[in-house]
């Protein structure tokens, strides 16, 4: 299925040359033409069918797209903003939705409360606003107010207490939702400094601020992340390979060490001594110190934990979260 893609931005070589500006306006006007091509190419070489355009894709076309846009001058950003076959709003919210239930499933506790019900809804509202402006600028008459519109949808979704932390428990499974919120809100500040209304240092401003929430939640699930599975051992061996003593000094966290009574009052206890790692919606892994060695047994474990609380982030915040907050403070 063919994809179409339009271009987010243009860059434009600017020259501080005084002495030269005939020449500078030319090789601009050089510089905006093969930019245009070389973005196509791109959005071509992709050939990207639409089930395959996903949030990830959209910020980074986006933050490139402003930042090309702030530096180039250009006098439309939002107007040839399209991802795929489908208009952009709509697209924007399916994908977002796709995402919450994603989230929901991964981690433990409600994550679409009331809060994020509401926020769904604002943002529902967003684009179909998004899909009226676009109208509005490939028509003859455009309505800036909608502009005006856009800017109080981004704003409201900016500062939505699903996002709050002190109101909603789970604003860490949010993470990458509000890496598509700060996006968004970075096109709409984006188009009104093309349109001459916000200048370059406010957008960048706010764009550092929204890194910073950003950043924020990304601790957060850090924090979570930390807490979650454990390491214990089970058998009646284990207690002659290390003593209970040297196992709280090798750190391993006391809610994660098995008693020794539990080897005296489990049935079924293993005559081997047993790693077991455990992560909450993945299957255990068991590791045999009794053949494999206690040190490297135990190592083991803790490494597939580890691996197990990492991938739990990268899905939590999103693949491209550090990229986001890198792009969004260097505008």
């Amino acid at each position: 299925m063919k994809t179409i893609l339009k271009s987010l931005a243009v860059a434009c070589a600017l020259s501080t040359s005084a002495g030269a500006m005939a020449n500078n306006q030319s090789q601009t006007q050089e510089r905006y033409v093969y930019d245009v091509q070389t973005i196509s190419e791109q959005q071509a070489s992709f050939a990207t069918p639409q089930a395959f355009i996903t949030t990830e894709l959209i910020r980074g076309w986006i933050l490139d797209g402003a930042k090309s846009a702030i530096k180039g001058g250009v006098k439309d950003f939002l107007k040839g903003m399209l991802f795929g076959n489908e208009p952009t709003g709509p697209q924007i919210v399916r994908l977002h939705e796709e995402d919450l239930q994603r989230i929901e499933q991964l981690v433990s506790g409600v994550v679409i409360t009331d809060a994020v019900y509401a926020l769904k809804s604002d943002l529902a509202a967003f684009g179909t606003t998004f899909d009226y402006y676009q109208d509005s600028l490939n028509g003859t008459n455009f309505d800036s107010a909608i502009l005006a519109s856009l800017l109080q949808y981004v704003n409201s979704l900016q500062h939505h207490r699903a996002y709050d932390s002190s109101y909603n428990s789970n604003a860490y499974a949010l993470t990458s939702s509000y890496s598509t919120m700060a996006t968004l809100n970075l096109a709409v500040l984006t188009e009104r400094h093309v349109k001459g209304f916000l200048s370059a240092s406010y957008v960048k401003y706010q764009a550092g601020q929204m890194a910073d929430k950003l950043s924020q939640l990304g601790n957060l699930v850090n924090t979570r992340s930390a807490g979650l599975g454990g390491v214990r051992m089970i058998g009646s061996r284990c207690w002659d390979i290390r003593d209970f003593s040297e196992l709280k000094s090798a750190e391993l966290h006391t809610d994660q060490i098995s008693d020794s009574s539990d080897t005296e009052i489990m049935p079924m206890a293993p005559v081997d001594c047993i790693y077991i790692a455990s992560f909450p919606g993945k299957s255990s892994r068991f590791f045999n110190a009794s053949q494999m060695g206690d040190i490297q047994a135990e190592e083991a474990a803790f490494e597939w934990l580890m691996q197990m609380r990492a991938e739990y982030r990268t899905e939590v915040k999103g693949a491209d979260f550090d990229e986001v907050v890198s792009k969004l403070r260097s505008l």
